[in-house]
């Protein structure tokens, strides 16, 4: 599993961004590929262990495909500038909790989990678990390591109370949030290192917590 050799593919498609040069370099992009695909198989494979959710999901059910939409803006590049994979029961797709990987240079390698953006429906039965259940949210966000891997939640947040809910209560900042994703940047460096999937599967243990919690009402 390459990560160098991945993030240097990577980074230089940010420069040429172009139907053309990735024609030219195709054979690059299919050995970055394989790469990418090898390291979310070990951590697929690593994940079932302790997520039994995951098994029969495959590295292609995960990865998401480097061409942007076909409805992107005329005049943008025509390729992300990261390989990324969404591991959830059901695959990249899945309505569920998912363990995100994102290989990007410049700093901007990330994993964490959780759902970052909830469709209506399962925001409402989100925060209704949250309604229910406050501390165990607010437990699971109090750990000291998962404080310290990722500090808090990353999706937007509403500046008023959901319709439903008083301002005055007790959990209102947490409902506030129209996603619930967490995320842990990693280095370029730190993403060459030879312990680079060991600190990924440590993160995707701290999340699993927060995995259950926002799985639980839309299984029920």
């Amino acid at each position: 599993m390459d990560v160098r050799l991945i993030l240097e593919f990577l980074r230089d498609l940010q420069q040429n961004n172009s139907k053309v040069w990735m024609d030219k370099n195709r054979a690059r992009y299919l050995a970055a590929k394989d790469e990418f695909q090898k390291l979310t198989a070990h951590l697929l494979e690593e994940l079932r262990q302790i997520d039994a959710n995951l098994a029969n999901v495959s590295p292609a059910e995960c990865i998401f495909r480097i061409n942007k939409n076909d409805f992107s803006k005329k005049g943008e590049p025509p390729y992300k500038d990261h390989f990324g994979a969404g591991m959830s029961p059901g695959g990249r797709h899945s309505p569920f909790a998912n363990y995100v990987l994102v290989l990007s240079p410049g700093g901007k390698c990330r994993a964490g989990g959780g759902i970052r953006k909830p469709n209506p429906k399962q925001l409402e039965l989100i925060r209704q678990e949250i309604d229910y259940s406050p501390g165990e949210l607010e437990s699971i966000l109090a750990a000291p390591t998962f404080r310290a891997a990722f500090g808090g939640f990353r999706g937007e947040k509403r500046k008023t109370a959901p319709k439903g809910y008083s301002k005055d209560h007790p959990a209102i900042e947490l409902l506030k949030y129209n996603g619930y994703q967490v995320l842990h940047y990693f280095t370029d460096q730190e993403a060459c290192a030879p312990d680079f999937s060991d600190r990924l599967l440590a993160l995707y243990k701290e999340v699993q917590p927060l995995h259950n919690f926002l799985n639980r009402p839309l299984t029920e």
